[in-house]
């Protein structure tokens, strides 16, 4: 497991899985939620409402294709059900983090024009 490149450790009971967060993530996410990138990023930080449970159940299915490609969508669901929605968008967005870092990471320097 490497936590600076997005993978986050999702320990389920006695399951252990890792969760891979990144460009191939997001772009599995894309058409399945029917949302560009951005859409999905703002709903995760919906700070009003909170994401929708679709967004974090699809997030998770996609974050787990690099290790774990048997786990599907309705899997997912189930393990959302028994360990709380919570759980999973914390690995998710220390997943994101550490993928694609912060604005606050970068030291608010701009990439050469």
């Amino acid at each position: 497991m490497n936590p600076l490149r997005g993978e986050v450790p999702l320990v389920l009971g006695e399951r252990r899985l890792t969760l891979k967060m990144g460009v191939n993530a997001l772009c599995a996410a894309e058409p399945v939620l029917g949302k560009k990138t951005r859409a999905i990023l703002d709903d995760l930080e919906d700070s009003f409402d909170g994401p929708a449970m679709d967004t974090i159940r699809v997030m998770i299915w996609a974050g787990l294709r690099r290790h774990h490609p048997d786990v599907h969508l309705i899997e997912v669901g189930e393990m959302i059900e028994e360990f709380g929605a919570p759980r999973f968008l914390d690995a998710i967005l220390k997943g994101m983090k550490s993928a694609f870092g912060t604005a606050e990471d970068k030291d608010g320097a701009n990439p050469p024009a």
